[in-house]
């Protein structure tokens, strides 16, 4: 091989691993994000209506804090609306409205696993 490929290949490959590695760190956040959506629609599911808006509140301090990594790595179009869609659900968690308070944790869901779809490893993230 000649040696003036070695260097232009070490940063595709480095590029690549970063690729991957951020990939993963995206996939794992993401997924601690949706545990927390989870815990708090079983809440409310119950009827733990003090239980669904105080998880719901640490959701949102969660989100913060990871907010600003996934910013950068992804589009903020993607990422945009989350705060708001956050502080709804609390609100409605503290009122006891059920179907508000669903709607808007869904819309927040998918908001959340368009952030990890968008930067997953495949053929139409890459073309």
């Amino acid at each position: 091989m000649n040696r003036g490929y070695r260097l232009p290949l070490a940063v595709l490959a480095a590029l690549f691993a970063l690729s991957l590695w951020d990939a993963h760190i995206l996939s794992q956040r993401s997924r601690q994000l949706l545990e927390t959506l989870d815990d708090a629609e079983r809440h409310a599911r119950a009827g733990q209506w003090a239980q669904a808006a105080e998880t719901m509140e640490i959701g949102a301090q969660d989100w913060h804090t990871r907010r600003t990594y996934l910013q950068v790595v992804s589009r903020h179009d993607a990422s945009n609306g989350a705060d708001a869609l956050y502080r709804r659900c609390i609100l409605y968690a503290r009122a006891g409205d059920e179907l508000n308070f669903l709607t808007e944790l869904e819309t927040l869901r998918e908001k959340i696993e368009t952030l990890t779809d968008m930067e997953r490893l495949s053929v139409g993230n890459i073309l």
